[in-house]
């Protein structure tokens, strides 16, 4: 469990919004979908919230490694 809040301390959000973002924009693409730009804005949003609530979360736990 330690590991996992450090990951979600040390990682930077925008860069995974945007990765996230970047591999549903070409998957929907490539599905076919009609409203794939709305589509993956909508899916990297409700990503985004859940990597936002995991950050919150994670950053009321000390990292051990800060501590030292």
């Amino acid at each position: 469990m330690r590991g996992f809040v450090s990951f979600f301390n040390r990682m930077n959000i925008w860069w995974w919004l945007l990765g996230i973002f970047v591999a549903h924009a070409l998957l929907y693409l490539v599905l076919g979908t009609a409203t794939w730009l709305a589509t993956s804005l909508l899916a990297t949003a409700f990503y985004g919230i859940i990597l936002l609530v995991g950050k919150l979360i994670a950053s009321r736990y000390p990292d051990k490694e800060e501590s030292r």
